[in-house]
């Protein structure tokens, strides 16, 4: 079917993930009735995991990427074991909740031949990252790959004939390529849907969203699929999928982490500070992403900032703190910057795509405060941007007085989001993440519960807000029940390192 003498959007997406399919080897495919019965037996896909994959390799799987690496260094598994059972892992998890968007096993398996012949001959690892299977979020330029970015337009450039940035850090560093993860169209919705790749279900439940727009990342990694993602975060997009997943995630403060290399519609925006940043399996995960990139040093060959990786063993204090003007933020400030340009650029992808605007993209770029500003209305919302990171700012500082210590509080806790998840095509408030990234404030979040069967709203509740009543509305605790619940840790501009120290402590309490 063509559509003014193009190909349909639905011929396109039909052939790319015909394509996809294809590059799962038979061995590893799941008979599509099976794969119906195994649907029909559980909404959890991750309890199928163990009648899919060898004990071995779960074995393998169920180490975080620090102590992957470590067990490679240390001889106990090759890096072509390690890469086996990864490729299997992300295959299967692909089947359960379509999280990838690009498989290259054969390329995987034979990088990893080729570093274990150079620590036989050698007796050296390549890098900290020596045989670790790394997975890259499908915006992001991988050689010899497409990057999508969720838009039908793409489907058919050019293969990259580069690395972005980070991509080329990790490879240096001994980390095996494999996969490339599923991000939404536009890439501006806390939902992982498009119409080139379909939906990424939540391993916990698939009647849920596993958030965005990294949500293959957070999906992969909750199936062990992955010993360490890379997302990227303008609003939320690693944060969310790692709390709606039950993984760990970390938004660095803007300008520390490489974003050279990325596709998107919204290339040259500057107002609110994006970012490429990590999602693991432990806190350590995260702090080896940070000592490997910032290790190469970035800022020699991208204009970044020059500051290395620092470790602070510092007390640590936290105070009760009162939001400051949260919600204004994001409807006077966060929202309009956005889309200053009403959302033209990302309209014209579409419409090169010849592709419809799926829901959970236009109830934010159809909202009555997204238009096409002004330079000067541009101005003054920067304007307002500083001065709101001014006072902000001084807020935070005005904790000492309340600190036994007579120092401002290291970090801030909060929610990363008002639900552990949301039904399909329901949009969560962005407000508990984007605020952040106005702030530029680095931020992280980690597992700290589940669901319970007594959670429930008390007799005679009152939702504060209507943000609160929609939140009431969509809770059902038999959906939610066992759905992993998250705490977001925020520090204070470039103080990456407080974050993930406070991140650690945190965890450590919680698995006591």
């Amino acid at each position: 079917m063509t559509v003014n003498g193009h190909e349909s959007w639905q011929r396109v997406a039909e052939r790319v993930q015909t394509e996809r399919a294809a590059a799962i080897p038979p061995k590893w495919s799941i008979p599509p009735a099976k794969l119906n019965e195994l649907r029909r037996s559980t909404t959890r896909p991750l309890d199928l995991l163990p009648s899919l994959i060898p004990h071995h390799e779960l074995q393998i799987t169920g180490l975080d990427a620090l102590e992957l690496a470590a067990a490679i260094r240390q001889g106990r598994y090759s890096c072509l074991q390690v890469a086996e059972a990864y490729c299997h892992q992300a295959a299967i998890a692909q089947q359960l909740t379509n999280c990838l968007s690009d498989m290259f096993f054969a390329e995987a398996l034979e990088r990893a031949r080729q570093l274990d012949r150079q620590r036989e001959e050698t007796g050296e690892t390549v890098g900290p990252l020596h045989g670790v299977p790394v997975s890259i979020k499908d915006h992001i330029d991988v050689k010899g790959r497409r990057s999508y970015a969720g838009l039908v337009c793409n489907a058919d450039q050019a293969v990259r004939e580069r690395d972005a940035l980070v991509v080329d850090i990790l490879r240096k560093a001994g980390a095996v390529l494999y996969v490339k993860t599923t991000n939404p169209q536009t890439l501006m919705v806390l939902e992982t849907v498009s119409n080139l790749h379909g939906r990424t279900l939540n391993p916990w439940n698939s009647a849920l969203g596993a958030g965005g727009s990294s949500g293959g990342e957070g999906a992969l990694a909750a199936l062990h699929g992955t010993a360490l993602g890379v997302g990227t975060d303008i609003g939320g997009s690693v944060r969310v999928p790692g709390a709606f997943n039950g993984v760990y995630a970390l938004k660095p403060s803007g300008n520390r982490v490489p974003i050279s290399g990325l596709e998107c519609s919204m290339k040259g925006f500057e107002s609110i500070c994006g970012t490429a940043g990590p999602l693991g399996r432990s806190v350590a995960d995260l702090e080896l992403f940070m000592r490997v990139v910032l290790g190469a040093e970035p800022w020699l060959v991208d204009p970044l900032l020059a500051m290395p990786w620092r470790s602070l063993t510092e007390e640590m204090r936290v105070l009760d703190f009162e939001p400051y003007h949260h919600k204004r933020a994001w409807d006077d400030i966060i929202l309009p910057l956005y889309f200053s340009d009403g959302a033209v650029m990302t309209k014209k992808a579409l419409a090169k795509g010849n592709e419809p605007m799926l829901p959970a993209a236009r109830r934010l770029i159809e909202d009555p405060i997204v238009r096409e500003l002004s330079v000067e209305e541009t101005w003054a919302l920067n304007i307002a941007r500083d001065d709101y990171r001014a006072e902000y700012l001084e807020r935070w500082a005005s904790t000492a007085s309340k600190s036994p210590s007579g120092k401002p509080m290291d970090v801030l806790i909060c929610p990363p989001c008002g639900s552990q998840s949301t039904p399909h095509d329901v949009k969560p408030w962005w407000g508990y993440t984007a605020l952040w990234n106005l702030l530029d404030y680095p931020a992280g979040v980690l597992p700290a519960g589940k669901v319970l069967a007594s959670d429930a709203y008390p007799e005679g509740y009152a939702p504060v807000n209507e943000l609160d009543r929609e939140n009431m509305t969509i809770y059902d605790n038999a959906l939610y029940l066992g759905m992993p619940v998250a705490v977001q840790v925020v520090g204070r501009r470039h103080e990456d390192e407080r974050v993930v120290g406070a991140m650690q402590v945190i965890d450590d309490v919680l698995r006591a």
